[in-house]
This record gives structure tokens, C-alpha cells and sequence, in this order.
């Protein structure tokens, strides 16, 4: 009969399962028909080697153990378990002739036995529940002790860091302690230090409390404002020093300074012991301590001497400035400027700019056709402004190789690259203090621009082969015969690299725009050129030839005409030179339609100038004034095009 169903006793989520491992089928299905009335959930293994695999596959919460089953008995069983889940508890089921074999088994790891037959299955079921609640004792058990030794360890570890903490904040409150009063100490040692200096010094220096009244008064400020008498010093409070004049704004500075809001500097009038005043400066801060105001310092600076140094160099300026008046209409009329040969309109013009460019420390451009002496004018700006005992360095841009440029204007290191045998200063080391002067700006590529634009706008240089950045003083006077604006338009000029040097601009008017000016140029190369003590003479007539000469090549022109003149004693012809004489429809076009406009050009402007130079047999200095460039221009075209 069996007996009544009975609660089920699971989890919260599911039955219980119990795995039955035995050989007898009919034991196997007794148990399992009773233990599921009552709920559980059986599994059934007729040898241990199936009990192992269900046991693997279906994880039980409980096993009924046979000890005496063919292919792995178990004992077998049990030591395979103990090696893969030892807390799933174990109760052998075993017969009243192996009773050794079930203590064996308990010693093995199981957690009860019962004996064969079973007469009683509620016997069985009460050691079941048994087992399942020793085995949820020992887990809740290991739990708490886990739970416990993670609180211990949690609490153990917060009392070591509050300790630690602790030791470190009384570590820190001993070393403020310590540092305060070292602070202390090297505070009194400095104000002791102060005190001694301003002794020294030859300015009165005082210090006050917060009642305003004198704490200190140096050596020179007791000599000065009390007559060297101490106890005059003790009885005396700041205002006592300053005349009645100047008190209200004494009291104004010294509230500013006592509300913390120092430092302040203004100026006063100053008592000195004889009741006489002199004008001072007056610098004052507040001195603190530990964060708090404790009262004022300030030093007392005489301008009697500034003033009169003041007074002298007023003076001094508007005699200056009568001097530049005088100097300015001296220039009407007069032949030269410096070594500037010229009296006319347009080469006054021109002393004005050089004198407003002289007083200035801009930057400076020069325009003018090619021979229009550019470098001559740069050379006067520079000898007339505050840089001329520091050098004047003239570049002429376009005669340097383009590989070159970095390293002569900038200078290279020894061993910085092949050839470099000893450190070289470049051209901005040379001109440091003093002048630069760039002629033909125009040649300069757009990446040397940059460097360069980086250089005078103060971020500096660095020579080739070196780490270090330099930071020049120089000023930039450039010269070109081309329009800058059209350079600019073109992309070969960079906008600001040219409005960097295009500041104050000099128009170099040429030659046949002042041809007054010829008879003096032509008398002055004849007294600079002739070697000999008797001064040549140009005939009347061959003056007024060169005064009708339109002088492409402007005063070199003129210069190498005298020269030919005094080395041949007479004047060369009038050489007319006309376009017609190159004829450009004799040019071959382009081999390649499909070369670039850049290499067009190229090509172009290759077979134009072996024309010209052909057209004049090659006289260089002639097809240049042709075509309207400088020699050295044409001399690095001709290289860069093999003629």
C-alpha cells in the first residue's frame, strides 16, 4: 500500500533530484516509485560507470550509492566523486554481510549508509533528508565563513587604510609643523637680510605696522627724513613724511594698500628733516603673514635728478628738432645727400623719405629700375638710423644658388652636412644689430620667404646642424626692380612676407626723370674715377649729348660712359638700340602641344634671350638693358639654361 503524497521539497525553482546507482532493477524502481510520491525527481544507473555519466549530465542534488555493481563498484564511484563534486552528498546503500565495505565508503566521502533489505522506505527517505539538509547546513556554513572572512578582511583593510591615513596626516601636521617653523625662521632670517640691505641702499626705506605707524626705517631714510634720530623715527607715522599737499592721496594709496590691494606706486611730495621738499616716487605693498596683513613696505625714489635729466633732454630735443628743420631746408638746392649725388625735385623727394626712414626702425623697400643706385640709398638709411655702428649687410638675392639659400643666410654647423667644414655665420648672424639689406627680393623662393617672415617676426631661426633658436635683431631694408604687387598676384611673392617688408616704401625716380642732375653726376665720376692730378674735362657739348640719352642702365650706365671717357677721351656714340633688331617670329614653337604654360614659357623665353644676346654678339651687359633686367639677373638665367 502505498502511502500518501507528501509536500514536494524543492528549491524555489525546481524538484530535487536524486540519482539511484544500482545493479538490481527492481531496487532501482522501488525507490524511484516511492522518493517521486514524495515529490523528488529519481534518476536510475545500473553501474557506476552510468552513475558517473547521468551524474555529469544531470548534476543531482543526492545519490543512492550500491556498493557491490559490476564494471565499477562503488567505491570506485566514490573516488572518482570526491575528485569532481565532493559536496554532493553520498548514502551507500549496502548489505548486512559488507558492513566493512560501507564504513570503507564513509571513509571515502559518503555521508550515510543503510542496509539491504529495506524493509522501511520512510527509514530511507528521513537519510535522505538528512544528507540534503547536512549537505544545505555545510553550504549555508561555508557561506557565512566566507561571508565572515570577506567582512573580516573588508574591515581589516579599512582599518588598515584609516591607520595609514592617520600615520600619513600625522606624518604631514609634523612636517607643517616643521616647515612653519622653518618658514619662521628664514622669514625672520630674510627680514633681518632685508633690513641689512636696505641699509646699503640710497633710497629711504621704510616699513609700518597696521596702525601706520614706522616699524622700520633704513640707514639713509633716518639720515634724510628724521635726522639720523631714532627716537623722532618711534614718535613719527607715515603721513609725517609726505607734505600737506599730496596727503590726500597718500591716504588714498595707503587705504588701497592696507585693504590688500597692493602694490601701488604714485608720486609725492617728501619732507626732509630741514622742512625742505623734493618730489618722489613712492612704491608700497602690503606685507603679509601666515595669509594675514600685517602693515606696509615702500622705498622712496628722489626725481629730482630725473627731472632735471628731463628738463635737459626736453631741451635737447627741441634743440634736435630745430637742427632736422635746419638740416631739411638745408636740402633745397644742394648737389648731394650724403654720398647721393642729385638736386632735383624728385631726388628731394627722396632725402625726405630717407631721413623719415632713417628716424624709424620699420622696415624698408626700394624701388627702382636696375642702376638707380638702390643699394647706395640703403646704405644712407642705414648710416643716418641708431643701427649704424653695427654692420651693413648686403645680399644680392638672386646670384645665390638655389641649395644655398638656407644655409647662407641662416649658417650652418660643422659637419652639417658634406662640405661643412667649420661653423659659418649666415647673413642674419652678420647683420645682428644692424642692417640687411636684400637686393633683388623678388628672387627669393617662397619657402625661404616663410623662414625668413618666421625670423623678423621674432620666432627665430636655427643654423643648419643645430638645436638652437635664435632670435635677430636686424632690420630688413630690401631693393627690387619689379612690381611687387604683380609678384604678389602671381603667387612667386607671398602676401605676408610682403607686407611685412613693404612698410615704408622708397620710389628711386631713373635717370631721364631728373636729367638736371647728369652735369653733377658726370663731374662727380670724373673727380672719383680719373687717376690722375689733372681733372678731366668733358667738352660742353658732349654733356648735353648724354643730358638727351634716355639711359636704360640709369646712373651705372652713365657711370661706365665717363669711365669709357676718361680712359679713351671721348664720348662714345649714341647707340640706338630697337626691338626690331630681335625678330620673335623667328622663335620655334614648342616641340610638345602639351607642355605646361610654365615649360611654354620656358622654352620661349630661352630662345628669346639666345637671340638677344646673338642680335648684340653676346655683349651681356647690352642685351640686359634690352631687355629691361639686371645682369646678374640674365647671368642666372643664362646658367639655368645653358646659354
Amino acid at each position: 500500500m502505498r502511502k500518501p503524497r507528501l509536500p514536494m521539497p524543492s528549491s524555489a525553482h525546481r524538484p530535487i533530484k536524486i540519482l539511484a546507482i544500482d545493479d538490481e532493477p527492481i531496487i532501482r524502481d522501488s525507490i524511484a516509485s516511492y522518493l517521486e510520491d514524495s515529490g523528488f525527481s529519481v534518476l536510475q544507473a545500473g553501474d557506476g560507470k552510468q552513475g558517473l555519466a547521468l551524474f555529469r549530465a544531470q548534476a543531482p542534488d543526492l545519490i543512492l550509492l550500491d556498493l557491490r555493481m559490476p564494471e565499477m563498484d562503488g567505491l570506485a564511484f566514490l573516488e572518482t566523486l570526491q575528485q569532481e563534486a565532493s559536496d554532493t552528498p553520498v548514502i551507500v546503500v549496502s548489505g548486512t554481510g559488507v558492513l566493512q565495505d560501507a564504513i570503507e565508503a564513509l571513509r571515502a566521502g559518503a555521508h550515510d549508509f543503510v542496509t539491504k533489505p529495506i524493509l522501511d522506505m520512510a527509514v530511507r527517505e528521513h537519510a535522505i533528508q538528512n544528507a540534503l539538509e547536512g549537505a544545505r547546513l555545510r553550504q549555508e556554513n561555508r557561506r557565512y565563513r566566507k561571508h565572515l572572512e570577506e567582512e573580516i578582511a573588508r574591515r581589516t583593510a579599512d582599518l588598515l587604510e584609516r591607520t595609514r591615513d592617520l600615520e600619513t596626516s600625522n606624518r604631514n601636521l609634523k612636517r607643517e609643523i616643521t616647515q612653519r617653523k622653518q618658514a619662521e625662521a628664514t622669514l625672520r632670517s630674510r627680514e633681518q637680510k632685508f633690513r641689512e640691505l636696505a641699509d646699503l641702499l640710497p633710497q629711504p626705506v621704510f616699513e609700518t605696522d597696521q596702525n601706520e605707524r614706522f616699524s622700520f626705517i633704513n640707514r639713509y631714510g633716518r639720515e634724510i627724513l628724521a635726522g639720523g634720530d631714532t627716537s623722532l623715527v618711534d614718535r613719527m607715522s607715515v603721513l609725517d613724511i609726505f607734505g600737506a599737499e599730496t596727503h590726500a592721496q597718500v591716504s588714498v594709496a595707503m587705504r588701497q594698500i592696507m585693504a590688500g590691494k597692493g602694490p601701488v606706486e604714485f608720486e609725492a611730495v617728501i619732507h626732509r628733516k630741514d622742512r625742505t621738499l623734493f618730489p618722489a616716487m613712492v612704491y608700497a605693498s602690503p606685507i603679509t603673514r601666515s595669509g594675514a596683513l600685517i602693515g606696509m613696505r615702500g622705498i622712496l625714489f628722489d626725481l629730482t635728478a630725473i627731472r632735471k635729466a628731463e628738463e635737459a633732454l626736453r631741451a635737447s630735443e627741441a634743440q634736435l628738432r630745430q637742427e632736422n628743420l635746419r638740416l631739411r631746408s638745408s636740402l633745397k638746392g644742394v648737389g648731394r645727400f650724403g654720398r647721393i649725388i642729385g638736386k632735383s625735385q624728385p631726388m628731394h623727394e627722396v632725402y625726405q623719405v630717407i631721413l623719415k626712414a632713417a628716424a624709424s626702425s620699420a622696415n624698408v623697400i626700394i624701388y627702382g629700375e636696375s642702376g638707380t643706385g638702390k643699394e647706395l640709398v640703403a646704405h644712407t638709411i642705414h648710416e643716418l638710423s641708431d643701427r649704424n655702428r653695427r654692420a651693413f649687410v648686403p645680399v644680392n638675392c638672386g646670384a645665390i644658388p638655389e641649395n644655398l639659400l638656407e644655409s647662407e643666410f641662416f649658417g650652418h654647423k660643422k659637419g652639417a652636412f658634406t662640405g661643412a667644414y667649420k661653423d659659418k655665420p649666415g647673413f642674419l648672424a652678420q647683420a645682428e644689430g644692424g642692417s640687411l639689406f636684400l637686393d633683388e627680393i623678388g628672387e627669393i623662393n617662397p619657402s625661404l620667404q616663410v623662414k625668413l617672415l618666421r625670423a623678423i617676426e621674432g620666432g627665430g631661426y636655427t643654423p643648419i646642424g643645430s638645436n638652437e633658436t635664435i632670435i635677430p635683431d636686424i632690420r630688413i631694408i630690401a631693393a627690387t626692380n619689379r612690381n611687387l604687387t604683380e609678384e604678389v598676384r602671381q603667387g612667386n611673392l607671398r602676401e605676408d612676407f610682403f607686407y611685412r617688408i613693404h612698410i615704408i616704401p622708397v620710389q628711386l625716380p631713373p635717370l631721364r626723370s631728373r636729367r638736371e642732375d647728369i652735369p653733377l653726376l658726370i663731374q662727380h665720376f670724373l673727380q672719383s674715377l680719373s687717376d690722375t692730378d689733372t681733372l678731366p674735362v668733358m667738352p660742353e657739348h658732349a654733356i648735353q649729348t648724354m643730358m638727351q640719352r634716355d639711359w636704360p642702365g640709369n646712373v651705372r650706365e652713365l657711370q661706365n660712359a665717363v669711365h669709357r671717357f676718361i680712359t679713351l677721351n671721348a664720348v662714345e656714340p649714341v647707340e640706338v638700340v630697337s626691338p626690331v633688331t630681335v625678330s620673335t617670329p623667328g622663335i620655334a614653337p614648342p616641340p610638345d602641344a602639351t607642355l605646361s604654360l610654365k615649360a611654354a614659357m620656358a622654352h620661349y623665353e630661352k630662345q628669346y634671350l639666345r637671340q638677344t644676346l646673338e642680335a648684340h654678339q653676346w655683349h651681356r651687359a647690352r642685351a640686359a638693358t634690352l631687355l629691361g633686367i639686371d645682369r646678374r639677373t640674365l647671368f642666372r638665367k643664362m646658367r639655368a639654361y645653358g646659354l
